[in-house]
């Protein structure tokens, strides 16, 4: 398996300058996906080979910053988001871990999924899954 690895998306030069300090500092790679990459299943973004048809048409974009977490443990997972807090990064609210479930989904349908959910919990209702 791949060392841990952050995916991230749409954060701005401070923003990223942050994630990337705080990364190098966790001994995390980190990696920018493109607009061009959307397509692209998540899986193989960190390094997972994936089968599968990619989408005929390519997704649209987003403009929301957008983390997806990778080959993590629960120990690093901790230990990054209470470093998100501390590091003073903005709040990120689309935020994933890489699973069996969305691995071979693009970026555009975990983007669309984590916003069902955010807008859900905002809202008082559970989500479902």
């Amino acid at each position: 398996m791949a060392g841990p690895l952050v995916l991230y998306y749409n954060l701005d030069a401070r923003a990223e300058a942050r994630l990337k300090a705080l990364c190098q500092k966790q001994h995390l790679r980190c990696r920018g996906v493109l607009p061009q990459e959307y397509a692209l299943p998540i899986g193989a973004l960190a390094g997972i080979p994936v089968s599968g048809t990619p989408a005929s048409e390519p997704p649209l974009p987003f403009a929301e910053p957008m983390l997806v977490m990778c080959h993590m443990l629960n120990t690093h997972l901790s230990l990054f988001l209470q470093g998100m807090k501390e590091s003073g990064l903005p709040r990120i609210p689309l935020k994933a871990v890489l699973t069996p479930s969305n691995v071979t989904w693009n970026s555009r349908q975990l983007r669309d999924e984590l916003a069902r959910e955010h807008e859900a919990v905002q809202r008082g209702i559970r989500p479902e899954g």
